[in-house]
């Protein structure tokens, strides 16, 4: 069946009823919900429900079963929260598909510091779980093992690998300005377990951390703020001219393919896997996370991207790219993409049409849309007619 899915959390369903819930998709030309198993803390406004909701951090919506170790899942405390996936089973008009947040946890992080990933100065960050550590892989796997246990058709991983130095963090702070190659360089872990992984692999992995943190306190005492285009080059070069940079990278994305097979090999057949490999944009960034497109693509059964652009020519170019990273012939079928119907993206939203006929023509059948609870009821119709119009099933 082809993806026609909207991103939901467990509240709005339950807001708006599962049934009523399951008759808007339907009338909206979606035959699915991903629905969040496994999420974490946030601020949002409900338009639909005139709302703002402040989610419990790093809890599941679901009750976990399975046997887990130091690190344990915590459910979400109100229990009817926790039966909207087996209540949207039991309508069984949706297919649908567990969204399942792995390593952002702030809850468990706070609890776990030691298993959290450490920047070159030794600073741990509270909300990213380290999978180079055997008990954050060990989890990750039976969470994922146990939210796709819940009647569900897919599994939709995010957050497999590390989380990027720009979070959003409560009360996230700086002032000089941000750019790519200093984000970069305070996004990368160097934990004793990834310390570990590096000298396996014949890296010198402390050599490296006191490199980095040295070129990193140079810059920030230095009186000079690196332009966009600056930042891209300074880090480009240092990919090129660092050797065990570049293969400290390899390594990281190494870790995360392996936990991403290993979920694989460990689901049931019929329970397909999807693996949302980034929040950067564009997805050729997705490296920073850990995630390399194509070796994922071989071991997942899909790539779920989300084409978060602000028109539909960048989408189309950042498609074309991805399908291009990811390789083969068959590129256009592992591939979902994810759309946002309304604002920041698309224009808020008046080129989504452009944007879904264009993936289309590209070959991409799969498409999902961020997030039914954050968006107007416009722009939910307005996705349902960019679908009815441009994708062939509907013609």
């Amino acid at each position: 069946m082809p993806y026609r899915s909207v991103y939901a959390y467990p509240w709005d369903v339950a807001a708006r009823g599962v049934g009523a819930f399951a008759d808007e998709a339907l009338e909206r030309g979606l035959n699915g919900v991903t629905l969040a198993a496994a999420y974490h803390a946030g601020k949002f406004l409900r338009p639909q429900a005139a709302r703002v909701a402040f989610p419990e951090d790093g809890v599941t919506y679901f009750e976990p079963s399975r046997a887990y170790g130091a690190l344990k899942p915590v459910p979400h405390s109100d229990p009817a929260l926790r039966r909207v996936f087996a209540e949207l089973a039991h309508d069984g008009r949706l297919a649908v598909h567990a969204w399942t947040v792995l390593l952002h946890n702030t809850r468990l992080g706070s609890l776990h510091p030691a298993y959290t990933a450490r920047n070159a100065f030794g600073d741990g960050y509270v909300y990213s779980l380290c999978p180079s550590h055997p008990e954050v892989f060990g989890y990750a796997l039976t969470l994922a093992l146990d939210a796709g246990a819940q009647g569900v058709q897919s599994l939709v991983l995010e957050t497999p690998g590390w989380l990027p130095y720009a979070h959003g963090y409560h009360h996230e702070f700086a002032q000089l300005r941000s750019n790519v190659w200093l984000d970069t360089m305070l996004g990368l872990c160097f934990c004793d377990a990834c310390k570990a992984r590096a000298r396996d692999d014949g890296i010198d992995g402390a050599a490296l951390q006191a490199r980095l943190a040295g070129r990193l306190r140079d810059y920030l005492q230095a009186p000079v703020d690196a332009q966009g285009t600056q930042a891209e080059a300074w880090l480009a070069a240092d990919l090129l001219e660092d050797s065990e940079l570049a293969a400290y990278v390899r390594m990281r994305q190494s870790r995360v393919t392996e936990l991403v097979a290993a979920i694989r090999a460990a689901l049931p057949r019929e329970v397909a896997l999807s693996v949302i490999p980034t929040t950067q944009r564009p997805t050729a960034q997705s490296w920073i996370e850990g995630s390399d497109l194509a070796a994922l693509a071989r071991v997942a059964d899909f790539i779920e991207v989300p084409f978060y652009e602000p028109d539909a020519a960048r989408v189309l170019v950042d498609a074309f790219d991805t399908l291009r990273r990811v390789g083969g012939s068959d590129a256009a079928s592992r591939v979902r993409a994810i759309l946002r119907p309304g604002p920041p993206d698309l224009d808020d939203g008046a080129q989504l049409p452009q944007a879904v006929a264009g993936l289309a023509a590209q070959g991409i059948r799969d498409f999902a849309f961020y997030n039914y609870g954050l968006l107007r009821s416009a722009n939910l119709d307005a996705m349902g007619h960019a679908l009815k119009a441009h994708i062939k099933e509907y013609a």
